[in-house]
């Protein structure tokens, strides 16, 4: 089965290296950081998000070389998506927030406060990497405005609108339903032609409320949320009552939930062990191991636990078996499994996942089910 990287890959090629003939038709001035197509990015998880959201605003403030970029894309073809997709997943955008009035630091902040966090600050200072690492980014136009940048560094305006009608082909929110898949978009921009954007998908109005208009793409199972800018938040209710309204909203819709402390059998979480199970990766992308891991991982960004019995219940729910082919029980096989989930990651090279596994899982008594100072599970 192919990455959601070789896809993306495979499908915005083509899309590139058509706009790239359509604008070497041009008399291309000669003037360095005239900014290039804006293509959507997606961090190294995303895929296997329970939550798969996506924030989209207007068009970036420069992005890159636009000389540069077609002449790399012509002499080795998604060389440069390749690049912007492995500068992202390196979270530049965490130097790039500095308030909840700017872009970046309002999707930070509303991250945070869907998975239950309120110190956002904290992910400047390289905190809350598994929530950030499952996020995606698109703009409304990929070819920036004039205005942006372009005039600032004196682009002739004829030749800048040509290079957007070139682009447009890139603006269609059916390219990222097509590559992404998202479950939840979040749009940070008021002036978008909605009709075109979306289309062809049949689009639904579920509300209009508090200055946050609701969307649902009912035959693709997408949910958009459309705010004003961050930067115009402050003059209208302000960055934090969107914030807030946000996260009631998608609370409101089930489209993330609330996690106990201590997630083990409760009657009272199985609407969250549900939500793990309809929203975990499929079998055939994902053995056992990768599950605890991915488990582990949805746990690690709300500062949750679970008992290794209601990772047991998830792990017969969603059909993995024992080497013997039996079902979880909570004993010693269990408790081993976690241990060589957490090793798997280690000689991989991914500590951190693995990190996440020696801390997620506990014993019903909340002592941890793996202790990785004595290199024995607490069961043995």
């Amino acid at each position: 089965m192919k990455s959601l990287t070789e896809r993306y890959l495979e499908f915005y090629t083509p899309l590139v290296q058509e706009f790239i003939q359509k604008v070497e038709s041009l008399p291309i001035p000669e003037i360095k950081d005239m900014p290039e197509p804006f293509l959507p990015l997606f961090g190294k998880d995303y895929e296997q998000s329970a939550l798969r959201i996506i924030f989209i605003g207007q068009d970036t403030r420069w992005w890159w070389d636009l000389r540069k970029f077609t002449d790399a894309e012509k002499t080795c073809p998604g060389s440069k998506l390749r690049e912007r997709l492995d500068q992202f997943r390196t979270r530049p955008f965490t130097e790039w927030g500095e308030t909840r009035n700017t872009f970046w630091g309002f999707v930070m902040m509303t991250i945070a406060a869907l998975h239950g966090k309120k110190d956002w600050g904290l992910m400047k200072a390289g905190a809350m990497v598994e929530i950030l690492n499952s996020i995606a980014w698109g703009n409304a136009n990929a070819i920036e405005l004039f205005t942006s940048s372009a005039k600032r560094i004196g682009v002739p305006e004829g030749f800048w609108n040509a290079v957007r009608v070139n682009g447009e082909p890139f603006d269609r929110f059916q390219h990222i339903v097509e590559t992404l898949k998202p479950r939840v978009a979040i749009i940070l921009c008021k002036g978008l032609n909605t009709a075109r954007y979306f289309g062809p998908h049949r689009v639904e109005l579920v509300s209009q409320k508090d200055g946050i208009t609701h969307y649902r793409l009912p035959e693709i199972g997408v949910d958009v949320f459309q705010v004003p800018h961050p930067v115009n938040m402050k003059f209208n209710q302000g960055a934090d009552h969107f914030c807030t309204k946000l996260t009631e909203l998608l609370i409101n819709n089930r489209l993330i939930l609330r996690f106990p402390q201590f997630l083990a059998r409760q009657a009272d979480a199985q609407h969250v062990m549900d939500y793990l199970y309809q929203n975990a990766p499929p079998e055939s992308a994902c053995d056992k191991f990768d599950f605890v891991a991915w488990v582990a991982t949805e746990l690690t960004k709300r500062d949750t636990f679970m008992s290794v019995p209601a990772l047991c219940e998830l792990l017969n729910s969603k059909g993995y078996k024992t080497n013997y082919g039996a079902s979880y029980d909570a004993g010693r096989g269990s408790y081993r499994l976690v241990r060589s989930a957490y090793y798997r990651l280690v000689r991989k090279g991914e500590p951190e996942t693995a990190k996440n596994i020696a801390l997620a899982f506990r014993r019903p008594n909340f002592m941890y089910a793996y202790s990785t100072d004595s290199g024995q599970t607490s069961s043995s």
